[in-house]
């Protein structure tokens, strides 16, 4: 039951009513003195005892459910409300301001207790309901109407808050609090023309204040009124000479309607104010990008890197923002190398420029430079994970066999479950002619990945490692996984096909994955050489001479191994 009222009433209705019954007794006996000697009833006296009946019932409906005014009562249980209350008892505090209604229905202060009873157990719309009845029934009572008020604002009834505080602003003109409020809603409801004209006010209460004037700044821009923001900021300007922040403000606005003769005017008198100011190089970076100059742009990129006054963390957005949006340009690699060397120049003792730095020679190719800025990355933090990763990278392709081995093992203290390293470390070991340190590396790493593609490889250089080892029951197992989860492996496809075809063993399989290869790479050499002795063995000559004639059209170098294949189909064809 929503009806707040429905608690009151339950109470009312819990005690025994004695003016009631005594008033029906009273008719009754009235009724049963209208009886003739016969026992019999004039029908207008029944009447008449009818009509008195319904006269009692009409008096004591709207009684039966109350006590009599009693004031005392009333503030007994008002003041046991209070104690709950302080007790943090809200159910307790309910019952007693309920009983407090009971003896005095009219009761505002009650009222407006209970509405924060009610709403401190969740009962949002009893709460509203009373504090509505209370700011009713004594409309002249600030702290009422400020509560509904807050109510009205927590349920988004925005006209009814406004209407209301109008009515507050007015009875209490000198209250700024209230007349903030009042600005917030009208904000809200971009109502901007009534709150300029309150804002006039609150500033003649409280004088002139930043907020308000930003806020003031904010409402013009809204409006378009460009020409009422450039007026405020240079009143605020003349009024705060030395204030770079509102030349920076005032600047932003130039730009944005098109005037940037007065825009680059206004940057260079916050540099003439402030050379040392932290966001100015970040301004003038938006405004030369803006406008299609994007040497000068980038030009203050790398001031405001080397601006000692901006913190490192908006230094790393801004630099993360230029290379996300000109990644396409064709100036980007280079920019990214200034750009690291304006990091380790500004920040020697930092990681990120050595970070970016290194990239760069990754992406050039240049493994020896690489190489060496992430061992100085190392250094620095010797737990970053890009150094570890990119450390080894530029040593594998340095062919450092050894290197690659150790740093794996050295970023397996750190990181234990990334399989990346236990890849470098078991494919360097087998390089090394390690192959048992090199399968457990393999074997632990496929356990930690869950992506297909990357268990596949691991079970892909597995199978090779126990091919070379003559252990073809775990290859072709190998082999196998890899295919179920990479089933366009075509290195494992050629592989294993030529394997079971060398063994003589499940040929028409070793075929459809032959043929498989061939389709994918139609000119690879190999993959058609697998192809040719595939066919070869299972004793269709005449196709195998032809696939193996491609063989070796496409050979770049005579190879005996393909000689010795194609000998063989000869031989079997009766012309060799």
């Amino acid at each position: 039951m929503n009806n707040p009222f429905y608690t009151l009433t339950r109470h009312y209705g819990l005690d025994p009513q004695p003016p009631k019954q005594e008033k029906l007794s009273l008719a009754f006996g009235r009724w049963r003195m209208c009886l003739r000697h016969d026992g019999k009833r004039p029908i207008v006296l029944l009447l008449l005892l009818f009509l008195i009946c319904l006269d009692v019932a009409a008096q004591d409906t709207g009684t039966m459910f109350r006590e009599l005014p009693d004031k005392r009562k009333n503030a007994t249980y008002f003041s046991d409300g209070l104690q709950s209350k302080y007790r943090e008892d809200s159910e307790g505090a309910i019952r007693n301001f309920e009983q407090a209604l009971r003896y005095l229905p009219d009761d505002a202060a009650s009222m407006f207790e209970l509405s924060e009873q009610y709403y401190n157990v969740g009962r949002i719309e009893d709460a509203f309901n009373m504090i509505q009845r209370a700011a009713e029934i004594d409309p002249d009572n600030k702290w009422y109407q400020m509560r509904l008020g807050v109510f009205y604002r927590n349920l988004e009834q925005y006209d009814d808050f406004a209407k209301l505080y109008e009515n507050l602003t007015a009875k209490y003109p000198d209250d700024p609090e209230m007349l903030s409020d009042l600005i917030d809603v009208y904000l809200i409801t971009e109502n901007y023309d009534k709150a300029l004209k309150k804002m006039d006010l609150l500033e003649q209460q409280v004088g002139k204040n930043e907020i308000i004037t930003e806020q003031k700044l904010g409402i013009y821009k809204r409006q378009g009124n460009n020409k009422k923001l450039i007026s405020e900021l240079e009143k605020l300007i003349e009024e705060n000479p030395e204030n770079p922040r509102y030349y920076s403000m005032l600047a932003q606005i130039y730009a944005e309607t098109g005037k940037n003769k007065d825009a680059l005017k206004t940057y260079e008198k916050i540099k003439e104010l402030n050379p040392n100011d932290p966001y100015i190089n970040i301004s003038l970076l938006e405004f030369y990008e803006n406008n299609g100059d994007k040497d000068k742009a980038f030009d203050e990129l790398l001031a405001a890197i080397r601006n000692k006054n901006l913190d490192l963390n908006t230094k790393t957005n801004i630099y993360d923002y230029w290379i996300d949006k000109n990644q396409n340009s064709k100036q980007i690699n280079e920019q990214a190398r200034q750009c690291g060397e304006a990091f380790i120049e500004t920040y020697p003792d930092n990681k990120l420029g050595y970070l970016i730095l290194g990239s760069y020679y990754i992406m050039k190719e240049d493994a020896v430079k690489a190489k060496a800025l992430y061992q100085q990355s190392l250094g620095i933090d010797s737990t970053d994970f890009y150094s570890w990763q990119n450390l080894i990278i530029s040593e594998s392709r340095l062919n450092e066999n050894e290197a690659v081995r150790d740093h794996a093992i050295a970023a397996l203290k750190y990181y234990p479950m990334q399989p990346v390293f236990y890849w470098y470390a078991g494919v360097a070991s087998a390089v090394l002619k390690n192959n048992d340190e090199a399968i457990t590396y393999l074997e632990k790493g496929r356990r930690y990945t869950t992506d297909k593609i990357q268990m596949a490889n691991f079970d892909a250089f597995l199978g090779d490692i126990y091919h070379e080892q003559g252990d073809e029951e775990k290859a072709f197992d190998a082999y196998e996984r890899t295919l179920r989860n990479d089933p366009d492996n075509v290195l494992v496809l050629n592989n294993y096909a030529y394997y079971l075809a060398v063994k003589n063993q499940d040929l028409d399989k070793a075929l459809e994955m032959s043929e498989k290869a061939i389709t994918m790479e139609p000119d690879n050499p190999t993959y058609l050489d697998t192809y040719a002795w595939v066919l070869y063995m299972k004793g269709d000559y005449k196709e195998a001479e032809k696939y193996m004639k491609k063989a070796l059209k496409l050979l770049k170098e005579p190879d005996e191994t393909y000689n010795q294949h194609y000998n063989a189909i000869l031989r079997k064809l009766g012309e060799n």
